[in-house]
C-alpha cells in the first residue's frame, strides 16, 4: 500500500479507475456522492462504514484503484491501517479520513504507506481535487510498491519443486489471506495446473512470446482463477515447441504482476532453469528444494557454490525429510556443509492423493500445513524462531519516532 501506482485515466478495465469510499457520517457521505456524480467514473462507490468495514469487505473482493477509509472512532489507528494493508492489493492507493488534525498521526500514516490524510469536515471541492490529482499521476512518491517475487527451484529434477511451489502459493492465499499468482515456467510439461485442479491456457506462452501485448486487461484474461485469492499462469504447449524467455518479456510480465499481487511465486523446474535466468535475476528470493540423497546433496552443494544463480536471499528446503533409505540428517548436513533452513516431512500418501485430487496437501493435512507455514513465515520475513511480535504501543512509538 506504499506509494502505489496512481490511477491512470483511460486504463484497461473499470477496476483500474474504480474508487471505493467508506465513511461513517452523513455529511461526508453526501460530499463524496456529489463528487461521484460529478466525475462520472465507471466504478465510484460510497459505502457507510469505517476502516474495519473496508478490511472485512476487501478480504472477499478485488481491491479498487483508490480507497478512502474513515478512522473516526478507531482506537488503534495504526493497527487498523496495517490490517488493511494485509488484505488489499499492492497497487491500491489509500486516503485516510479522520476527525483529528494531528501531525504525529499524519506522519505515522505516511510511514505505513497511506497516500494522504484528510480531516473532517470534507468538502466536495477538496475531494474532487484530490481524486483528480491521483488520477493524473501526481502521487506522493515516484515509485510503486511491488509484490514479492519468489523463485522456487530444484537442486535436480524430481525433488518436488512444483509441489512446494503449489503448496506455498496456496498457503499464502488461503491461510495468510494474500493475493498470490503462481507461474509454471515449464510451458511444455508443467504440473501446476494438474496440482491445482484447473485447465491451462495460452496466456503465459503468449506473454513470453509477445511481451508487447501484456497489459492489465491481458493479464485479467490470461490468469486462471484457482481460489478467492490465488491465480495461476500456466500453458501446455506441444513437445518441441520452445518459448524463449527474454529479459524484456520477464521484465514486462513481472512488472505487471508485482503491481497486482502480494506474491508472485514462480515454479522453475531444473529442466528450464537455464532459460529462466532473466526471471531469476529479478527475484527477491529463491527457494531451493532438495532431498537427502547423494545425487541431490551433490547438486545442491554445486548450486550453492554458484553465487551467480542466487538472488537476494536463498532458503534451502529439505523435502521428503525422514524418507526411509535417505541419508541421515548428520550425513546430509555434512554433504551440504550447511543445515537446511527447514524441512517438509515425507508424507507419500498425503502428497500423492493431493496431486491426484488437484488440492494442495497443506489445505488438507495438518503436518503438511505446519511445514509449509514455516516456509511462508520465512518468505514473509518472519524467522521461524521469531519472538513474540511487539505490542501496538511499541510499534506506534517506533513509527512516530518516539523511541531511539
Amino acid at each position: 500500500m506504499n506509494a502505489i501506482t496512481p490511477i491512470t485515466p483511460g486504463g484497461d478495465g473499470d477496476r483500474l479507475q474504480s474508487v471505493l469510499a467508506y465513511v461513517s457520517d452523513a455529511d461526508s457521505e453526501a460530499a463524496l456522492k456529489r463528487v461521484a456524480a460529478h466525475l462520472a467514473l465507471p466504478g465510484f462507490e460510497v459505502r457507510r462504514g469505517d476502516i474495519t468495514t473496508a478490511s472485512r469487505d476487501l478480504r472477499q473482493q478485488r481491491s479498487p484503484a483508490l480507497l478512502l477509509v474513515d478512522i473516526t472512532g478507531i482506537d488503534r489507528v495504526l493497527d487498523a491501517v496495517q490490517a488493511l494493508s494485509d488484505v488489499c492489493e499492492p497497487q491500491m492507493q489509500v486516503v485516510v479520513i479522520g476527525d483529528v488534525n494531528d501531525v504525529g498521526l499524519f506522519r505515522g500514516l505516511l510511514r505505513l504507506g497511506v497516500t494522504d490524510y484528510l480531516f473532517k469536515p470534507l468538502t466536495a471541492e477538496l475531494l474532487e481535487q484530490l481524486i483528480w490529482r491521483l488520477m493524473g499521476g501526481s502521487s506522493r512518491d515516484g515509485e510503486a510498491r511491488l509484490g514479492k517475487l519468489v523463485a522456487v527451484t530444484g537442486a535436480r529434477g524430481g525433488v518436488g519443486t512444483s509441489s512446494i511451489a503449489a503448496n506455498l502459493a496456496s498457503y499464502l492465499a488461503e491461510k495468510a489471506g494474500r493475493r498470490v499468482v503462481l507461474i509454471d515456467m515449464d510451458v511444455n510439461c508443467g504440473a501446476l495446473a494438474l496440482m491445482t485442479g484447473v485447465k491451462p491456457n495460452a496466456g503465459l506462452a503468449d506473454a513470453l512470446e509477445a511481451p508487447g501485448r501484456v497489459d492489465d486487461l491481458f493479464l485479467e484474461r490470461a490468469t486462471i482463477n484457482v481460489g478467492n485469492r490465488l491465480d495461476l499462469m500456466a500453458s501446455e504447449l506441444p513437445p518441441g515447441r520452445d518459448v524463449p524467455i527474454t529479459a524484456e518479456a520477464a521484465e514486462v510480465l513481472l512488472s505487471r504482476l508485482q503491481r497486482v499481487y502480494h506474491y508472485v511465486i514462480a515454479d522453475i523446474p531444473q529442466s528450464v532453469l537455464a532459460r529462466c535466468q532473466p526471471l531469476l535475476a529479478n527475484a527477491n528470493m529463491q527457494v531451493l528444494v532438495s532431498e537427502a540423497t547423494l545425487l541431490a546433496a551433490r547438486d545442491t552443494a554445486a548450486r550453492q557454490d554458484s553465487a551467480s544463480l542466487f538472488t537476494q536471499r536463498q532458503i534451502l528446503v529439505h523435502n521428503s525429510a525422514g524418507r526411509p533409505g535417505d541419508l541421515s540428517d548428520a550425513d546430509y548436513v555434512s554433504a551440504l556443509k550447511r543445515a537446511p533452513d527447514l524441512a517438509v516431512p515425507w508424507l507419500p500418501r498425503t502428497f500423492g492423493q493431493a496431486i491426484n485430487l488437484g488440492q494442495p496437501a497443506c489445505l488438507e493435512d495438518s503436518k503438511a500445513e505446519a511445514a509449509i507455514a514455516l516456509l511462508a513465515r520465512e518468505i514473509s520475513g518472519q524467522s521461524v524462531g521469531a519472538e513474540t511480535p511487539p505490542s501496538w504501543k511499541d510499534r506506534a512509538a517506533r513509527l512516530l519516532g518516539l523511541t531511539a
